[in-house]
């Protein structure tokens, strides 16, 4: 089947009353891809079937309000935020230099900047990949206006951001790109499994590869080192091919850590991404909880729960300590 580029009037129908009749309660773009994969209607995912449903409302002047609250937690995805994972690489900086060591390099001795070279991106619990990556003749030109347009598409879908070292590297760079080409700023929660190596364990070494090897889980393609990297910077083509296999692998490795780690994630509640009134694990959305005994702080007493599916234990939010209990408490100073 090729894939289906515009929709036609039966199909733009059975759409609107189906979104009628949901009143932005109900998901139903994958069942409408499943609907039309089976009768032979070729759509790329539920998402390309929703860009393409908007279009045709506006070719028509009709509004449809698809970056309302609504409609943005019933997009093709479980109860909870969309949580991307993303990773990029980057260009090294080429600059003219007297010597190996100690060097202090001057902005006139630059002869071309660090850039952008590949992002490579997927949602949790979808298995579709999205990646992009210099043609031979932009990495020659070091041109990033393309491809920084392909993330920014990506990263506008997520609520939520995993990466490996993101905080301190990959949006940085992405945040140097969009505003060079002028585009404007993303917010999302970013989960950054660095840090929570750090603010949790002890590893020999905190890099993915090394992470990922102590735990026994899938890891990072092995590549020749920094002549792929130089050979992507001279626009060779099997190079530019050799890097984004790497990149797209990438993601799998930082998928499977968030995975292992989520248990350790804090600060973050995919409960205030969907409208379910019981409670729910804060960071897998799991309504399958057993209490756990108590948590305590100078301040009061709460409830724990333990997540049965991911583990995290958190607690509720109803402090158990009665009024009086809490007058006769004393504080240290």
């Amino acid at each position: 089947m090729s894939r289906i580029h515009l929709i036609d009037d039966r199909i733009f129908q059975e759409i609107t009353e189906v979104k009628r009749q949901s009143q932005g309660k109900v998901p139903f773009w994958r069942k409408l891809f499943e609907q039309y994969h089976k009768e032979g209607i070729a759509f790329k995912d539920a998402e390309d079937l929703r860009d393409l449903y908007r279009k045709k409302c506006k070719q028509l002047g009709i509004k449809f309000d698809f970056t309302s609250m609504e409609d943005k937690a019933n997009i093709n995805r479980m109860p909870g935020a969309r949580v991307g994972i993303i990773d990029i690489e980057t260009l090294p900086m080429l600059a003219y230099t007297w010597g190996l060591w100690d060097q202090n390099i001057g902005l006139e001795q630059i002869v071309s900047d660090i850039c952008v070279l590949s992002w490579a991106g997927k949602f949790l619990n979808e298995s579709e990949m999205y990646s992009d990556i210099l043609t031979s003749k932009e990495a020659v030109a070091r041109d990033t206006s393309r491809i920084a347009r392909s993330c920014w598409e990506f990263l506008s879908k997520c609520d939520v951001v995993i990466g490996h070292n993101f905080s301190s590297f990959d949006i940085k760079h992405i945040n140097s790109m969009f505003l060079k080409h002028n585009m404007p700023p993303l917010k999302q929660v970013i989960v950054d499994t660095l840090m929570i190596a750090k603010q949790n364990f002890h590893f020999s070494s905190n890099k993915l590869v090394a992470i990922n090897k102590e735990l026994g889980i899938r890891n990072k393609q092995e590549n020749d080192g920094f002549p792929l990297w130089a050979g992507c910077s001279k626009g060779d083509s099997g190079s530019l091919k050799t890097m984004l296999e790497y990149n797209i692998n990438d993601i799998f490795a930082t998928e499977e850590l968030a995975l292992r780690f989520r248990p350790y994630i804090r600060n973050f509640n995919m409960g205030l991404y969907n409208d379910i009134d019981t409670i729910q694990c804060p960071v897998c959305s799991s309504t399958n909880l057993k209490s756990e005994g108590f948590y305590y702080t100078p301040a009061g007493k709460w409830e724990s729960m333990r997540c049965q599916d991911c583990k995290c234990i958190s607690r509720k939010k109803q402090n158990l300590l009665s009024k009086d209990k809490k007058k006769s408490l004393l504080i240290n100073s």
